[in-house]
């Protein structure tokens, strides 16, 4: 995923943003870390609990921006809905961003592809 391309430009940026400049990134708190960078993001296969990361980031973005449907815009959120280290993990080290809805779709569906650029997924499994 790069900001040069313009379908994904907005979810690169808030990867980007989210792994080094997490201080530009909501939830907001001193001394913030977003996981992916240095720590591997682990690969979650429960459908519930990806739900419920991607419930629980659509909660921030209501609470940080108010009601935004209708304008185009989605939320999105690193580390991804489908990581152990989602928004529900408990500690706030996530992010969330409203970005184009089509650049937010098409970075979701290429965030299922792994290259060796990116530090997206390890071999263990979860439930």
């Amino acid at each position: 995923m790069s900001q040069k391309d313009p379908a994904v430009n907005e979810s690169a940026l808030h990867i980007y943003d989210a792994l080094n400049r997490p201080e530009r990134t909501f939830p907001s708190w001193p001394g913030k870390s977003v996981p992916g960078a240095e720590e591997p993001l682990h690969r979650l296969v429960n459908k519930e609990k990806q739900d419920a990361n991607r419930k629980c980031s659509i909660k921030e973005c209501v609470k940080v921006w108010g009601n935004y449907s209708g304008s185009g815009l989605e939320c999105d959120e690193y580390p991804f809905a489908s990581t152990e280290e989602g928004s529900t993990r408990g500690d706030n080290r996530f992010s969330v961003r409203l970005i184009d809805g089509d650049d937010n779709e098409t970075g979701g569906a290429g965030s299922t592809t792994c290259t060796p650029s990116t530090a997206c997924w390890t071999a263990t499994p979860s439930t």
